[in-house]
């Protein structure tokens, strides 16, 4: 087998691999993954930058309750109930 033949069977072998993961095997995979990288930036970050990160996170978390409170006002109910349904 030639070097291109091999490296033709080495993607059609990782899309068969790819087209038949399970969904919830690839989310497992995928926040595995995720809390590696998260772990290796806290790791590797100074108190300073750990700091500014958390500050920031909170500004994001307390903005997006914030939106979703105005968010929950906008929301019309009816003032009083209609008269044909008063009795």
């Amino acid at each position: 087998m030639t070097l291109e033949e091999s490296k033709q069977l080495e993607v059609k072998i990782a899309n068969n691999i790819l087209n038949n993961i399970p969904f919830a095997q690839v989310v497992q995979i995928l926040s595995a993954e995720a809390t590696r990288r998260a772990k290796d930036h806290v790791d590797n970050s100074s108190e300073e930058e750990l700091t500014k990160m958390k500050e920031d996170f909170e500004k994001a978390e307390a903005e997006a309750a914030a939106a979703q409170n105005q968010q929950q006002d906008k929301i019309d109910l009816p003032d009083d109930t209609p008269e044909e349904n008063k009795e």
